[in-house]
């Protein structure tokens, strides 16, 4: 009875053990979620267009990551990765920065050009080592890793890693370049030659081991690069120098006399008696220094003085030239105008003849011109019947009455009494401008000493010249005098 209520209570706890694997009772190391905090916190991949951050991957078992990345490219953009992956927060950065520091310049060494796309294999997948059924699981199932199997430089040219580690001299270099470096940053690195497994493809990661065992294999050395291009430098051949030869007949020119002055010139008289012709003469030696003379040459004047006018002696001589210092005269021979100024006012330009019109004649033998022949006077027309129009057929017109002539308007008689108007004489102008209109009126209120009986300049006050009254031009016609008033 014992033994049977004690299977009673241990039975669950061992089936509950035994289902945990399945259930995902298993957490992963705590490692790996601090590795990705800090990460994040020390700023190492920052989210943009090429490294985008997504939801928390939480797979079978212990697979997945609390901070996964979409990365599509490293650099910024710079480097393509192809097809876009799925990576921790840790491995992205490392990644990121192995390309910049270490792959570029590799590819500028061996290659003279930088890389532009990676192409991965595999990054998150939730799979054992080696993707068997069994053993331990994978540093691909947090993340954690990346399989590089070739790259593609910026012309087009494709590096792959299952075909270039035999390859070329320079793919070989570049590629056991890429595993050298990679093995300076992470942990692990597994090339060709390592195991059947990774026969096409560079595996890295970051997985941490308890007793700090890092894995490089295959371990290569670092390549020497070949030395950069270098076009060559065409120089100049070497100058000779030249050998000179002297004319047969002739001493070499080093073995000549240095002299400081030429020996002196002596002249050379023209003997032909020709007329000049402004060339030397065939017998000259044209290599002298000294000038030609026909005649000889008067003497100078003195300073200042003006030489004297050519006479019948001096005709033809040349003219001598001035002493130095003195000034020059243009023209010495010259007689002086009578005009006195250089300008002759009684000059004329001289007519041009043209002679007489030489009349056109046609050259012997040619064909008379052909006269055009009479126009004849144009045909007339046919006159033509002149076609009769119907008289027109109007209504006659209508008899109107004679218009009626209007009656004169008869002028209205002037009121009893009243003074008629005043018509003003024709003839009669304005007045003037410097008459008073007081005078030209016959008013005149200036006092005066022969009307009253106050003697001579006795002022009467107003006193009114009744004299004739005058009519004048007025555009305003005077006012009718009222009946019964003054």
């Amino acid at each position: 009875m014992t033994r049977g209520v004690s299977w009673f209570f241990v039975a669950p706890l061992v089936l509950l053990g035994l289902s945990g694997c399945k259930f995902g009772l298993e957490q992963r190391e705590p490692w790996r979620s601090e590795a990705e905090e800090r990460c994040l916190a020390e700023g190492l991949v920052k989210p943009s267009a090429y490294t985008i951050p997504v939801r928390e991957v939480d797979g079978a078992g212990t697979c997945g990551m609390d901070h996964p990345f979409k990365v599509l490219a490293f650099n910024d953009g710079a480097i393509e990765l192809s097809p876009k992956a799925t990576l921790a927060c840790p491995i992205t950065a490392s990644v990121d920065r192995w390309m910049l520091e270490d792959i570029q310049p590799a590819a500028m060494a061996w290659f003279g050009q930088p890389v532009a796309k990676v192409k991965q294999l595999s990054s998150y997948s939730c799979r054992n080592m080696n993707g068997g059924p069994s053993g331990k699981i994978s540093e691909h199932a947090f993340g954690n890793a990346l399989d590089i199997g070739g790259f593609v430089l910026a012309d087009g040219r494709e590096i792959s890693v299952k075909t270039g580690w035999k390859g070329s001299t320079d793919e070989r270099g570049f590629l056991r370049t890429v595993q050298y470096t990679g093995c300076q940053r992470f942990s692990t690195v597994l090339g060709p030659g390592y195991n059947i497994y990774h026969y096409d493809h560079i595996h890295v990661d970051l997985m941490r081991r308890t007793s700090g065992h890092l894995a490089c294999n295959p371990k290569v050395a670092l390549p020497t690069p070949p030395a950069p291009f270098s076009p060559p430098i065409y120089k100049a051949p070497p100058m000779v120098n030249p050998i000179y030869k002297a004319p047969p007949g002739q001493a070499p020119w080093n073995a000549r006399p240095m002299v400081s002055a030429p020996p002196p010139a002596t002249p050379v008289v023209d003997t032909e008696p020709a007329e000049d012709d402004g060339y030397a003469p065939a017998n000259a030696t044209i290599f002298s220094s000294a000038p030609i003379s026909r005649t000889p040459v008067a003497p100078a004047p003195a300073a200042g003085r003006r030489p004297p006018p050519p006479g019948p002696e001096t005709a033809g001589a040349p003219v001598p030239l001035s002493a130095p210092g003195a000034p020059m005269v243009l023209a010495p021979n010259a007689p002086a105008p009578a005009y006195g100024h250089g300008v002759d006012p009684d000059y004329r330009s001289p007519t041009p003849d043209y002679g007489a019109p030489t009349p056109l004649t046609p050259p012997a033998g040619a064909p008379p011109r052909s006269a055009y022949p009479a126009q004849s006077a144009p045909s007339a027309y046919p006159s033509q019947p002149a076609s009769a129009y119907p008289a027109p057929s109007y209504p006659p017109p209508s008899a109107y009455p004679p218009p009626s002539a209007y009656p004169a308007p008869a002028r209205a008689a002037p009121p009893a009494g009243s003074r008629p108007p005043s018509s003003r004489p024709p003839g009669i102008p304005l007045p003037p401008a410097s008459v008073p209109l007081a005078q030209w009126l016959g008013i005149d209120t200036t006092a005066t000493g022969s009307i009253g009986g106050g003697g001579a300049g006795h002022a009467t006050g107003n006193v009114r010249s009744f004299t004739a009254e005058r009519a004048f031009a007025s555009p305003i016609p005077a006012p009718e005098a009222e009946a019964g008033a003054d």
